[in-house]
Order: structure tokens, then C-alpha cells, then sequence
């Protein structure tokens, strides 16, 4: 079985969230260039799953929309630019039609690299489907039992190979 890196909490964690907050405390007295939100949504329907995927920054408004079968693999993709800075960018969402078969289960950036070269699509897009595709891997949490502390991670971990590595909490010990 799996054994969890970190099993302690971080010592440093106190005084990094202090320096988040004077930092967020002297951007907000200055003056704000540039914003970006990306949101993701995620409905099960009777054959699987719906995505709904935005951006929002201050030269664009993208929305992207994915069907998913129940076995993670893409059965329809569409999308739509409401704001966008060239007459050329909603081209993009033509390319969405190469996510057709591909799975969202697998954690390969190549994959969507693949299927929508930047040429085809863009870098926004790109973002867009990785925050899309790598929501369906985390929406799994909520398929787990309801399990807490290092018994729980081990549990995932072994259940969910996909995470291990991902993050801290599913960091896997190397020796």
C-alpha cells in the first residue's frame, strides 16, 4: 500500500498565510491592471456528464461545453467567444471538435496538445479544457467514502492513481 510523504501538518503554514495577507493588503491599495476568473461547472445527466467551462478576463468572455459519458470519454464539444480581441479568435472553437473520444479520466497535457494544436485552437482554450478535464479527476472526490486523516489518504491513493503526486497531501514516499 501507498505510504503518505507528509504526515504532519506544515510548520510554516501561519506565517505564509500572514505574508498572503500583507501582500493582498498592498495590492489592494494599489491600482488593478488585469483580472481573470476561470470557472468550472460540473452536471451529471442521464448519460454521464455536462462541463461548462468559462473565462472572463478583461479581453475575453469564452465559454466551452463538454458531453461525457459515464466510461470519462468526450461525446460532444461546443464552445462560444462573447468577447474576444481579433475577428480571427472565434475560429478556435472549431478545433473543439478533436476532443471527440478523448478521456477525461487520463492526466496527460499531451493528449489535448494532440488533439487541438495552438495553431487550431489556443492557448485560452488550452486552459480552459485543462481546468475542464482536470475537474472531472477532482469531482471523483465525491464518489469517496468519507474518509479523514492518513487511513483516508492511503485509501485514496490506492483507489485513485491518478493523484498520487499531485499535490502534497498525495505525495507518495520514494524509498
Amino acid at each position: 500500500m501507498p505510504e503518505p510523504r507528509w504526515t504532519t501538518p506544515s510548520p510554516d503554514a501561519d506565517a505564509i498565510a500572514d505574508a498572503y495577507e500583507q501582500l493582498t493588503a498592498a495590492a489592494r491599495a494599489g491600482e488593478r491592471r488585469f483580472e481573470r476568473s476561470f470557472q468550472t461547472h460540473l452536471h451529471a445527466v442521464e448519460d454521464g456528464w455536462i462541463s461548462v467551462t468559462e473565462l472572463d478576463d478583461d479581453f475575453h468572455s469564452m465559454r466551452i461545453a463538454l458531453r461525457v459519458d459515464t466510461e470519462g470519454t468526450v461525446t460532444e464539444a461546443a464552445g462560444r467567444m462573447l468577447k474576444h480581441p481579433f475577428d480571427t479568435c472565434p475560429r478556435a472553437m472549431s478545433a473543439l471538435a478533436g476532443l471527440i473520444g478523448a478521456s477525461v479520466w487520463r492526466r496527460n497535457q499531451e493528449q489535448l496538445k494532440q488533439r487541438i494544436p495552438r495553431d487550431e485552437g489556443c492557448l485560452h482554450v488550452a486552459d480552459m479544457l485543462a481546468i475542464a478535464f482536470r475537474s472531472f479527476r477532482i469531482s471523483l472526490g465525491h464518489e469517496m467514502p468519507d474518509w479523514e486523516g492518513q487511513d483516508g489518504r492511503r485509501a485514496i491513493i490506492e483507489l485513485l492513481p491518478n493523484v498520487r503526486d499531485t499535490c502534497v497531501s498525495f505525495a507518495v514516499r520514494s524509498d
